[in-house]
């Protein structure tokens, strides 16, 4: 009875804790863009307010007054508060960050002070190279912004910054009621969700005919994906409609904009027969306003006025059509204020919230069955009582190294996944610290954390390899976690640069050591059982880990912040910590094994000393021209992508959405192309080749459209040349002459050591492409196909002058 209750617990909770936890996530993503999306439209009706202000600067500097010296700059701000009851202040600013004038509560000017952050500074400088306008959430003081480019009219030269400011809560009176339906319906279907599995929980064994309780894993899948695409398909039916009221209130500010101002023409007499130039007028703000399709005036039958009354498209079905009475002139008429709101553009901002669905539904069932696979191993009992005393004690071992394996792998898991937590957004967050770093260019600056943490982390490999042999596997593990909790503990409270640097050299390295620290738990395993399978376990793990790492944090910054990632990510390395501690047990036999017993190979490279590796031109030629080049240019999507998307304006979920699909390539087409590749009885070099050529055309496509459309075809095209790329260089590896020298494990330490040092090299290479633009990625793809061509010729040399190794040791 202890037993069947004991797996109930074990089948029940985890199950009704994942399902729990992944509704709550789909919940908190969903109401994270409804927050965003809301404020984007609220700060673009709040645009065509700042347009007019801006526009009244221009004018007065083009006819002598300067930026600083503004008389009546003060009236032009107060009337801007009028306009937008809604905001905590209005400020301007110059070129140089220095405020010059600022209105508004008490808070809103402590908080600006007499200076915009530097961030801020460069910010804006970059955003006014291309854009007029731009509007960020700042997660750290609570607040939207918007920041309005003021420029010389005379030559179109930046001269100031407009900055308007509001308050989360104002975004909390439009999210209330939608938060308030979320909250109910994921209420109503968790509870579904905890009755169905506690019923299935509860079901007796299945017997032989068939009857009785599926298998624990696949039933919890099963619901949790039914649950989630029931939230799906309801939670985007309940986002559309509360996003089309909230676009129709905010449509509210630029009604009362054009009343007022139509308003004081019309109480100087004039009437609308007299009105010219107003289609230009409602032009500028349907260019400001995304949503609006049209804006045109509505006159009673038989009014007879000259020239137009609007400017856009006319109402299509779908299309939601607002109407306002405007004031009423001399002649009494009366006319309507007709905005057209594009049913078009609110359905492509819903397209998001379906790609960030789709997407916590493949990591919830991946973390799910994450979940199930460590459990279900954990409980796993050894054969009942009335077998031999011998059989026993073997199926106790087996079992035990079964409870080994599970932790190894949910172990790999947590590493991967809070060292990924943060790889959305390192790069960017760089870019956010008030002072720069030793006055390098932004991409050059964003660069040097992911270079330095893929360093640090080559060095603990190195390092790690000499100590291995002196620390238990146990000891060396935890050390690393421990150092990766620092690391990101620091990345997540820092506000220097430097010291954020630092921060991620201690996280590669600390990550670095409990993965080497791994290691040594399969060499140990392996001794026992040379079958294991507890690299598949390890690979397994790590590629899941990645998945749910990079997506997870990357919605996670978008609704609280990347600093608060960085402490959920210490939180998730430290629970890594307790597990190792407390549920990852030796390997049954482990202890008996003495110190002095034969490793079985692993890339570590702590083997016998390899003075004359690099005398094989072979290899080195293969390092030069292929580890190193295929590593650097796979650093596109850790170190380039994240920073191309933010330029774009996209949030950090894209960057994890573009994470997700490499991370797919890898796990499903990963597999087939390798058997496939196996069975073909191809020489080892040209899938090698076929792989590298890929990535160069991903590269060089991404080059050619500069779109976000072709960074994603370029991930695509990466993700499938590394699903089969990685295994056919260790497989060209193994049969280099090399090997037949001087045995596996040291050339394969080189070859990892190596992919590493590209890892390091690959984000200068982007930085100095992000400067050059899309030739420099045109340049860097180009350069890879040249580097594996060389290594083709070299190899094809190397064939007439001694033959190749056909088989591995």
């Amino acid at each position: 009875m202890q037993r069947k209750t004991g797996r109930f617990l074990a089948t029940f909770l985890p199950s009704v804790l994942l399902i729990v936890a992944a509704l709550v996530f789909s919940a908190g993503i969903n109401l994270g863009t409804f927050r965003r999306d809301c404020g984007d439209a609220l700060f673009s009706t709040f645009g065509v307010a700042g347009r007019k202000v801006v526009t009244s600067i221009e004018y007065a500097v083009k006819h002598g007054k300067t930026i600083d010296n503004f008389f009546g700059m003060e009236r032009a701000l107060n009337q801007l508060r009028t306009y937008l009851p809604q905001a905590d202040g209005v400020a301007v600013a110059l070129p140089n960050g220095q405020i010059a004038y600022a209105i508004g509560t008490y808070g809103f000017k402590d908080r600006v002070g007499d200076r915009l952050s530097g961030y801020e500074q460069r910010r804006t400088a970059e955003e006014f190279k291309r854009n007029t306008s731009f509007n960020y959430h700042d997660t750290d003081n609570r607040s939207y912004e918007l920041y309005l480019a003021i420029r010389d009219p005379s030559d179109g030269r930046w001269i100031g910054t407009l900055m308007i400011a509001a308050s989360d809560l104002v975004i909390d009176d439009y999210v209330r009621a939608f938060e308030r339906h979320t909250l109910i319906l994921v209420g109503a279907l968790g509870g579904v969700a905890i009755l169905l599995l506690g019923g299935l929980a509860l079901l007796p064994e299945r017997g032989r005919g068939g009857l009785g309780r599926p298998r624990s894993g696949r039933a919890a899948l099963v619901v949790a994906a039914l649950v989630q695409i029931a939230v799906g398909v309801t939670g985007y039916g309940a986002f559309s409609d509360a996003y089309l009221r909230t676009v129709e209130n905010t449509t509210g500010i630029v009604e009362n904009i054009v009343a007022t101002d139509v308003g004081s023409v019309i109480g100087r007499g004039a009437t609308y027969r007299s009105f010219s130039g107003i289609d230009d007028y409602f032009r500028e703000i349907v260019a400001i306003v995304p949503h609006f399709k049209g804006m045109s005036l509505a006159v009673p039958e038989g009014a007879d006025l000259s020239g137009s009354l609007g400017f856009g498209q006319p109402a299509a079905k779908g299309d939601l059509v607002t109407g306002r009475a405007l004031a009423t002139d001399a002649d009494f008429l009366t006319p309507t204020l007709r905005i057209v709101i594009d049913s078009d553009f609110i359905q492509r901002n819903m397209l998001e919230v379906i790609a960030n669905n789709v997407t916590i539904l493949i990591i919830s069932l991946m973390f799910i069955y994450e979940l199930h696979a460590f459990v279900s191993r954990r409980i796993r009992l050894p054969a009942e009582t009335g077998t031999e005393t011998e059989v026993v004690a073997g199926a106790d071992a087996a079992a035990a190294t079964g409870r080994s394996l599970a932790g190894l792998r949910f172990l790999t898991f947590m590493l991967y996944f809070g060292m990924f937590l943060s790889a959305s957004f390192v790069p960017v967050i760089m870019q956010t610290f008030d002072r720069g770093l030793f006055a390098l260019a932004p991409p050059q600056a964003a660069a040097i954390p992911v270079s330095v943490e893929m360093l640090c982390g080559a060095l603990a490999i190195l390092l790690a390899g000499r100590i291995s042999a002196r620390l238990p596997w146990r000891t060396m593990t935890a050390a690393g976690l421990a150092v990766a909790v620092l690391g990101a503990l620091i990345s997540g409270v820092t506000g220097d640069p430097v010291l954020f640097i630092v921060a991620r050299g201690l996280v590669g390295a600390g990550t670095m050591t409990a993965l080497m620290g791994l290691y040594r738990l399969i060499d140990r395993i392996r001794r026992i059982d040379p079958a294991t399978g507890a690299y598949s376990d390890l690979f397994s793990g790590m590629y899941v880990g990645v998945n749910c790492g990079a997506v997870v944090g990357s919605l996670l910054a978008d609704a609280i912040g990347p600093h608060a990632v960085f402490l959920i990510a210490a939180i998730v390395l430290t629970l890594g910590i307790a597990q190792l501690l407390l549920l990852t047990p030796e390997p049954a036999g482990a202890a008996a094994i003495p110190a002095d017993a034969p490793t079985v190979a692993k890339p570590d490279g702590e083997t016998a000393p390899a003075r004359r590796v690099w005398s094989d031109g072979s290899f080195l030629a293969f390092l030069l021209l292929v580890s190193v080049p295929t590593s650097a240019c796979s650093m596109f999507l850790i170190y380039y992508f994240p920073l191309f998307a933010s330029g774009l304006g996209q949030p950090a979920s894209t960057v994890g959405q573009a994470f997700l699909l490499y991370g797919l390539c890898i796990v499903y087409l990963g597999p087939l192309l390798s058997r496939l590749m196996r069975s073909s009885n191809v020489a080892p070099g040209l899938p090698v080749l076929a792989s590298g050529l890929i990535m160069a055309a991903g590269l060089t496509t991404f080059a050619l459209t500069g779109s976000l459309v072709g960074a994603f075809l370029a991930i695509l095209l990466l993700g499938l040349s590394d699903s089969f790329g990685l295994t056919a260089q260790q497989r060209y590896l193994e049969r280099l002459p090399v090997v037949g020298t001087h045995g596996l494990a040291v050339p394969q330490s080189y070859h990892l050591n190596a992919r590493k040092i590209g890892q390091v090299i690959g984000p200068m290479l982007f930085s100095a492409a992000a400067v050059a633009g899309g030739a420099g990625a045109t340049l860097i793809g180009l350069g890879l196909a040249a580097a594996l061509l060389l290594h083709l010729g070299l190899s094809v040399l190397a064939l007439r002058r001694r033959p190749f190794v056909a088989k591995t040791a």
